[in-house]
């Protein structure tokens, strides 16, 4: 794998070094990222709630408010209509909470991925205009349904959508249509999260209220504790981590800490993360997010979406049991489907091509977002796959840096029945007997447009460190740079020629080493790196990141070995 590393301009860390007091090591990761002006760089170290931009740059916001204040003054049935992901499910449960406690009848709906599919459904608003709904509110979808919108208003349902995927051409014909990717979007940042569209709706809504007097400041509900929502949902749905969404996630994550809703206290419990501490970005993404989404990929997502809503402490905890249970199961639809999927690819020859497209009876449709990912791990190029049933094949998709999904698709819309996403993940459905032509046109975009740079591994090294650096209050200054993700990748840090004091395998295929330098030694876990000691020597240049280990509710903070390399004689 290929280590590379971006120059970065000597003076201008030096000099932000110098003004904030911060190591060169935390001043280059600071430049890399764009924030060599002091300004910014302190602002990214010191994230507030009380930089959080207006809600009412997000557009139609004040239509969305006014309409929700009059239904709050007619006493009409409002309905929050989420997606079935975390990102929906979190926004879902933000929204319909607060609503409540400002005296709004609230009744939620999340449609079911197989039987119903993404967003929103005539049969879905047909049932909520016959019990009895008059406002119909989205989360995290929306945006492209023009069909069910008009078809809401048909049956006398009023329409808000709040969502953040990329809006088409023509927007739903919704009463407002508040999202920050439209192209007259005043507000500061476009790729918010759904939840974080519908934390701005609340906000908005709470100011307009306590602006008319509706409201005291006393009486206003706290935005404060639905932060640990927004950044379970953000990291989720790997919103990059930076500017708006920094600031609401990295407050989020010590809410996290200690969490005001049952559902997130007997989550965590769960998950083996212990109380009182803050979690990571990292935890929340590969802990917390899988779970939640477990049971909307396998089945309904109501269990998921009562236990974030649900005050009562021991309902909290057998829903998050029966989580953990559908977890267990959905790891092991994953696995058996990326075995396949390997076997798929390897039966068609030994060059997959600039991207792969795989179908096959039988797979659930649940999963093949999480496969495709892991394929896109292995083989650093675009992925979709698709599950065929009933004359249909319903797919996801996951790309790389470079190569945009959502346009890929776009331009092959004649063959797609539905489809939407981001730059880099989009689902998609279609004919079954067109997979075939989706695949060759698909291939034939990403032959013509993904450069060969895109197709090989890579490591993107922050610095050169020493262990003199590890053990200099470095750790502590990446704190402050969290959280880590998206759009604020997680550093590695390249340590050379180091002494192997002692090396071994621990779990069949670790690789466990102490290592050495100037009189100092470091403890190091390689995960999956065990067939690698063979080829080693006595001196070795490794690539570490900051590992967290959690082992019977102890937490410990250490290193671990992402790559490594014989180094010259």
């Amino acid at each position: 794998m290929e280590w590379r590393s971006k120059n970065v301009d000597a003076e201008t860390a030096d000099r932000l070094s110098s003004l904030l007091g911060l190591s060169r090591v935390a001043a280059t990761m600071l430049v890399r990222r764009g924030l060599a002006d002091p300004d910014a760089a302190r602002s990214f170290l010191n994230p507030s709630l009380r930089d959080l931009p207006s809600p009412f740059l997000l557009p139609d916001m004040n239509r969305a408010v006014e309409r929700l204040i009059q239904a709050l003054d007619r006493r009409e049935s409002v309905c929050i209509y989420g997606d079935y992901d975390a990102d929906g499910l979190t926004a879902t449960a933000l929204l319909a909470d607060f609503l409540e406690r400002l005296g709004f009848r609230v009744s939620t709906y999340v449609p079911h991925r197989q039987d119903e599919g993404y967003g929103l459904n005539g049969e879905a608003l047909e049932t909520l205009s016959r019990s009895g709904v008059d406002l119909v509110v989205t989360v995290d979808c929306g945006v492209s349904d023009v069909d069910a919108v008009s078809r809401a208003r048909s049956l006398g349902l009023d329409v808000i959508v709040t969502d953040h995927h990329q809006p088409p051409e023509r927007l739903a014909p919704a009463l407002a249509v508040v999202n920050p990717k439209r192209k007259d979007a005043a507000f500061p940042q476009r790729a918010l999260a759904g939840v974080g569209v519908a934390f701005f709706l609340a906000g908005g809504l709470r100011q307009a209220m306590r602006e008319r007097g509706l409201i005291t400041t006393a009486e206003q509900p706290e935005l404060a504790p639905l932060l640990g929502l927004v950044a379970i949902g953000t990291v989720a749905d790997m919103a990059p981590l930076r500017d708006v969404n920094r600031i609401m996630v990295r407050m989020g994550l010590e809410r996290l800490a200690r969490p005001d809703q049952p559902g997130l206290i007997a989550l965590k419990e769960v998950s083996s993360l212990e109380p009182g501490r803050p979690l990571t970005a990292r935890e929340v993404a590969f802990r917390i997010a899988p779970r939640i989404n477990a049971t909307g990929r396998l089945d309904s997502a109501q269990p998921s979406l009562e236990l974030l809503m649900t005050r009562e402490a021991d309902r909290a905890a057998s829903l998050a049991r029966m989580l953990e249970q559908t977890n267990i199961q959905r790891r092991r639809l994953h696995a058996e489907m990326v075995r396949q999927a390997l076997g798929m690819i390897e039966a068609e020859g030994a060059d997959p091509g600039k991207a792969i497209v795989l179908w096959r009876q039988g797979w659930h449709r649940g999963v093949v977002g999480l496969a495709a990912s892991k394929l896109v791990e292995r083989f650093c190029r675009p992925v979709i796959l698709m599950s065929v049933e009933d004359g249909w094949a319903h797919g996801s998709g996951r790309s790389v840096e470079g190569f945009n999904i959502y346009v890929a698709l776009d331009r092959c819309r004649d063959v797609l029945t539905r489809f939407g996403g981001h730059d880099l993940a989009a689902g998609l459905t279609l004919e079954a007997d067109r997979v075939e032509e989706l695949k060759r046109a698909f291939l034939e975009i990403a032959e013509r447009e993904i450069d060969d740079r895109f197709l090989e591994p890579a490591l993107d090294i922050e610095a050169e460190v020493t262990l003199d650096d590890l053990e200099a209050g470095l750790a502590s200054e990446l704190a402050r740079l969290a959280p880590f993700g998206e759009g604020n990748p997680e550093p590695v840090f390249v340590l050379n020629d180091l002494k192997m004091i002692s090396g071994g395998l621990v779990g069949g295929s670790h690789l466990k080493m102490t290592l050495g330098q100037g009189g100092r030694s470091l403890d190091t876990i390689g995960f999956g790196l065990g067939e690698r000691l063979i080829e080693l020597g006595p001196r070795v240049s490794v690539a570490v990141q900051r590992h967290t280990s959690n082992f019977r509710g102890r937490t410990t903070l250490g290193w671990k070995v992402v790559d490594i390399k014989k180094s010259p004689a």
